[in-house]
């Protein structure tokens, strides 16, 4: 399941209850013969607490007749596959605790439809404890025994390309890199060239900012600076910096990354936080960076912010999103096609209209 959906991506699905309740549900055969089976009542239906009530001994029985009569026997009750168990001499003790229905209600069955996991039968009892969950064939078959390493990865990618939408698909590589081992992150710049980053979220933060941000949201983007902490010049094109008229010394206020968008005239220069662990672009930072502008000849007007973040939900988006200065924008990485702007409201009311309050 952490495979399928990493942590980070949609927990729920990903926690040790889902991925025992996978287990159940495939053992007691509550999966579709095809996703394109049509969801009628003859079809054998999930219950929130199918895979709940079961438990390791339970589901090491592999004979089909058995199964059947377990799952016929848990849609009568928990009693009733209890006292089947006890006839089988099978442990009884369930994995997780009945009120737990909810949490798989919830978490598993309605957020894993969403995702192409699980569909809800259609003309069934619409109470919630009641059996209209099934598993999609094509999510069951990602949990073949015999799917290991890259064909395993594979098969997931392909599931992943089939069911998610690209938002979806692109939150889940987000989640998969973040946990990724791998010594560099690599980023393809606007000019096709290919630069390495040192591993961490700040760096997985400048690749989505230079390859999807930049590619949808500006006209002719060009990467003036990458920096990274130990490396304030990580990237830097001598060409287009001098072209610009822009001298970069290493003592120099750097942004995360500096980028131009030469669609514009004037061109506009677009400074870039990756916030993962340092500060947004606040109001002193602002300040700071249009001081820095100016010496390089570039007017305030030709300047653009851009905070740049994992998630909406990431501890650092919540705790900076009251710093961020006035005229900035905010950007996730898990919601490319969105933006966010912060900026002052333009007043209606006339400069030589006084307030007088409530003076009478």
């Amino acid at each position: 399941m952490g495979l399928i959906f990493p942590k980070g991506f949609k927990t729920s699905l990903s926690s040790p209850m889902s991925a025992a309740t996978v287990a159940g549900l495939i053992w007691a055969g509550c999966v579709m013969p095809d996703d394109e089976t049509e969801l009628d009542e003859s079809l054998p239906y999930a219950r929130p607490t199918t895979g709940l009530w079961m438990n390791a001994e339970l589901l090491s029985i592999e004979d089909p007749d058995k199964r059947r009569a377990w799952y016929r026997a848990h849609l009568i009750g928990q009693a009733a596959a209890t006292a089947l168990q006890r006839e089988w001499s099978v442990e009884t003790e369930q994995w997780y605790a009945t009120n737990s229905r909810e949490t798989i209600r919830k978490g598993l069955y309605i957020i894993g439809a969403q995702f192409g996991a699980m569909s809800q039968g259609i003309g069934v009892k619409t109470n919630a404890g009641s059996a209209r969950w099934i598993m999609r064939r094509s999510f069951a078959q990602l949990f073949d025994p015999a799917l290991e390493g890259d064909t395993l990865r594979e098969a997931i990618d392909a599931w992943t390309n089939t069911t998610m939408d690209p938002e979806q698909r692109l939150r889940a590589v987000i989640a998969r890199e973040r946990q990724s081992a791998a010594s560099s992150i690599s980023v393809v710049l606007p000019s096709g060239d290919v630069r390495h980053l040192s591993p961490g979220e700040s760096s997985l933060i400048l690749k989505g900012v230079i390859e999807v941000w930049a590619e949808q949201r500006l006209r002719e983007p060009a990467v003036l600076t990458i920096s990274e902490p130990g490396d304030k010049k990580a990237y830097v094109d001598e060409r287009r910096l001098a072209a610009v008229g822009i001298n970069i010394n290493v003592s120099d206020l750097l942004p995360d990354a500096l980028i131009v968008d030469m669609g514009h005239r004037p061109a506009e220069f677009w400074i870039i936080e990756a916030v993962a662990t340092g500060g947004p672009v606040d109001e002193r930072r602002k300040q700071n960076f249009i001081e820095w502008a100016q010496t390089q000849r570039i007017r305030p007007e030709q300047l653009r912010f851009l905070n740049a973040f994992i998630s909406r939900n990431d501890s650092a988006a919540r705790r900076h999103l009251m710093d961020l200065a006035v005229g900035t924008y905010a950007w996730y990485l898990d919601e490319p096609t969105r933006e966010l702007a912060w900026n002052a409201i333009e007043t209606t009311i006339p400069d030589n209209v006084v307030d007088l309050g409530n003076s009478r």
